[in-house]
């Protein structure tokens, strides 16, 4: 009976460390054929609810957020995701939880410094509170870019103003000076067309005072007969 005992212990031990590596997965949500990219961005949308910070009047989110980078710590680097996956798979080989080799110990050193630093890259990208003034600073530079804005809108539309108003200046100029040429053409011509019409007429005239002087004679010369 004790020996039935210690064994039913021994199994619970194996069946309780097994579900723990089998948590690694669950742990991060993927399956256990995830690409790196799949497992990297699982760890980030955990860490961002997981993280003590996110609620410190919550204390099990500090052991959540250790076992969810030891989870990513082991799945994210090739050499210790084999091993941990041989050990899963086979849970009674060796009668141990799953742990690291003397081997891969200077990898679980870097794997972890590169986790934190994974974390507080994540940790620095978000803003935090601003104060009173650091809001009153960012309104004021708000206000100034938009002053500028408005300021280079208005030297904008004074500047096509202007352009445009030079450019109708020079139109005007140039369709007076052509109506001046025009006129100026229309006038000369008019002027001779008078000339010549006058001199036409003189002419006219004194062809025919000269037919009628000749019909004149001619008639004076027929009575004298």
């Amino acid at each position: 009976m004790h020996i039935g005992l210690t064994a039913c212990l021994v199994l619970s031990y194996l069946l309780y460390h097994h579900r723990k590596a089998v948590n690694h997965y669950d742990l991060l949500g993927v399956k256990t054929d995830a690409t790196l990219d799949e497992i990297k961005n699982a760890f980030f949308d955990k860490s961002k609810k997981l993280h003590p910070d996110s609620d410190p009047s919550n204390p099990t989110l500090h052991s959540q957020f250790v076992q969810l980078n030891e989870a990513y710590r082991v799945l994210s680097k090739e050499p210790s995701r084999k091993e941990y996956d041989f050990k899963i798979r086979r849970p009674y080989s060796g009668g141990q939880a799953f742990r690291s080799t003397s081997s891969h110990t200077t990898y679980g050193s870097s794997y972890g410094q590169e986790s934190i630093r994974y974390w507080e890259q994540f940790r620095h990208s978000q803003s935090p509170e601003m104060t009173a003034e650091e809001k009153q600073q960012r309104r004021k530079r708000n206000f100034r870019l938009v002053a500028y804005c408005v300021i280079t809108m208005m030297l904008s539309i004074g500047a096509h103003m202007v352009f445009f108003k030079k450019l109708e200046e020079v139109h005007n100029n140039f369709m007076d000076e052509k109506d001046r040429v025009i006129t100026g053409i229309y006038n000369e011509s008019k002027e001779r067309a008078r000339v010549n019409g006058f001199k036409k007429q003189t002419e006219i005239l004194r062809q025919k005072h000269a037919e009628f002087q000749e019909k004149f004679k001619m008639r004076s010369d027929g009575e004298d007969k």
